[in-house]
């Protein structure tokens, strides 16, 4: 597939079957995320992959926005000590979430491409999920990914034209 495809085929998914998703593809995706851009190349991030049912519920528990029956969770989490030491406040506070965002991106458009579906989740207890998951204090949870092989694909949302979202295009001759 296209690059373009693949983004207009990628859907957030929240119901799967439940088919267990192959080591090798969780391996892909990681690296996916690993090829993401990063903020004066820091790479302030780490993931972990739970794939045991009994832990996904557990997660689920204090996660409101993951919805349906993932096979996969990554959990996308920053360093932020790294990150402060690295690029100071802004590094530590704004920095790694773009980069952690980033990384979920390349991680859904590449499950498109393995067939597996994605959705990525903001809607959960940090502090909860840092306990389950027996993280140091410095390592702060930020994007939770479900995964698993979609149950369904939905149709696409409707989307705005170029027209609509372009609100200023300065091109060569211009004039202001």
């Amino acid at each position: 597939m296209q690059v373009f495809d693949i983004i207009k085929k990628r859907r957030s998914i929240r119901f799967y079957t439940d088919e267990v998703i192959e080591e090798d593809k969780l391996k892909k995706l990681v690296e996916a995320a690993i090829w993401s851009p990063s903020a004066g190349n820091i790479q302030a991030w780490n993931t972990a992959i739970v794939q045991r049912k009994e832990d996904i519920e557990r997660i689920k528990a204090v996660s409101p926005g993951i919805l349906g029956n993932p096979t996969a969770l990554m959990i996308l989490c920053a360093d932020k000590r790294k990150a402060y030491d690295k690029g100071g406040e802004v590094g530590r506070d704004v920095l790694s979430i773009m980069d952690i965002a980033i990384a979920a991106q390349n991680i859904c458009l590449e499950a498109t491409e393995l067939d597996l579906g994605s959705c990525i989740v903001r809607s959960f207890n940090q502090i909860g999920v840092r306990e389950l998951l027996n993280l140091p204090k410095n390592i702060a949870p930020e994007l939770l990914v479900s995964l698993g092989y979609p149950r369904s694909i939905p149709n696409p949302p409707p989307r705005r034209s170029v027209e609509d979202v372009m609100i200023r295009w300065i091109k060569p001759g211009n004039e202001q």
